[in-house]
């Protein structure tokens, strides 16, 4: 998440003397529960738990916005959980500039990116045009990625999160699963949406993990089928995370063509709360209408509301 940032910036020439800090509202360091909010589109509810927002980025260069965030959920001072979410808004600007360096984030980044790789447990991806759906699920070496990751021109851009694991006597997870979410479509929104998400299999019932790199662990694609016990925890992660994209897509508003058909990787349990919540979502959006229309009072309205909400 924090490499699409770098590309940016390589990609337009910015200079850091470009940027004005944007504000937003969480700090460095703030604590916080139950969700967390990036724009007036995008609320991702927390597991239960204190969160810390450990990175706040935000800058501006004449049309375009940058927000970045990461925060963290430890339990006795390991790391048992990680967010990233952020968005740039192009405000319909430099068209071609944005399309050309779209297309070097998604597809000709070596180390990463929307294209088949060995170590990608799963891919699936929109692509037509300028328009980009992506989600990627695979395992995270963890003191790889933070300390010696593949792609050295953004080493730096962990610096921080280094300092925060020194500072606060941090353990770091050998492995974690994670999930990365690319949006992009201008009949949706100016906005290139980027979210990741890790977990630790300690904390989500997972075996033990035995092999402790990239590609030896048991979770990379060519050991899963030896290992059922991991790949039933992986399978269990897909569920929940396409979930989460599929919750994505209707909050930016991704057309029904541009979407991506993951309800085969979703478990029944996960099938019947999103139809339960998609059915509660259309009962309040006509409620709206009725209201807007004169049939109901807002009191009425209020109410009816408050009744299907409990």
């Amino acid at each position: 998440m924090k490499k699409i940032f770098g590309i940016v910036i390589l990609s337009f020439l910015i200079t850091i003397s470009a940027y004005s800090d944007v504000k937003s509202r969480y700090s460095v360091g703030e604590r916080i529960n139950n969700k967390v909010i990036l724009d007036n589109k995008i609320s991702v509810k927390l597991s239960d738990g204190e969160w810390e927002i450990i990175e706040r980025t935000g800058w501006r260069w004449g049309n375009f916005v940058g927000q970045y965030i990461f925060l963290v959920k430890t339990i006795k001072k390991e790391i048992a959980e990680t967010i990233s979410l952020g968005f740039i808004y192009t405000g319909g600007k430099r068209i071609a500039d944005v399309n050309s360096w779209l297309y070097e984030v998604a597809f000709l980044n070596k180390h990463d990116g929307c294209y088949k790789r060995p170590e990608y447990y799963k891919l699936e991806l929109f692509h037509k045009g300028a328009t980009i759906n992506c989600m990627v699920i695979h395992h995270t070496d963890v003191n790889k990625y933070i300390y010696n990751p593949d792609d050295k021109k953004f080493a730096y851009l962990n610096a921080n999160t280094i300092k925060w694991i020194d500072e606060n006597s941090i353990d770091l997870p050998k492995i974690m699963l994670t999930s990365q979410h690319i949006f992009f479509s201008r009949q949706a929104s100016s906005k290139f949406y980027n979210f990741s998400h890790s977990i630790n299999p300690k904390f989500n019932n997972g075996p033990k993990t035995e092999y402790l790199t990239e590609e030896t662990s048991e979770y990379h694609p060519f050991n899963l089928d030896k290992h059922p016990k991991h790949k039933k925890l992986m399978n269990k992660f897909i569920s929940s995370e396409s979930l989460f994209h599929m919750n994505m897509e209707e909050s930016i508003g991704i057309k029904r063509h541009q979407k991506l058909q993951l309800s085969q990787y979703i478990n029944k349990k996960a099938k019947i709360k999103k139809e339960v919540g998609g059915d509660i979502i259309s009962k309040i959006s006509e409620l709206n209408e009725l209201y807007k229309s004169g049939a109901l009072t807002k009191e009425e309205f209020t109410k009816a509301k408050k009744k299907l909400l409990n």
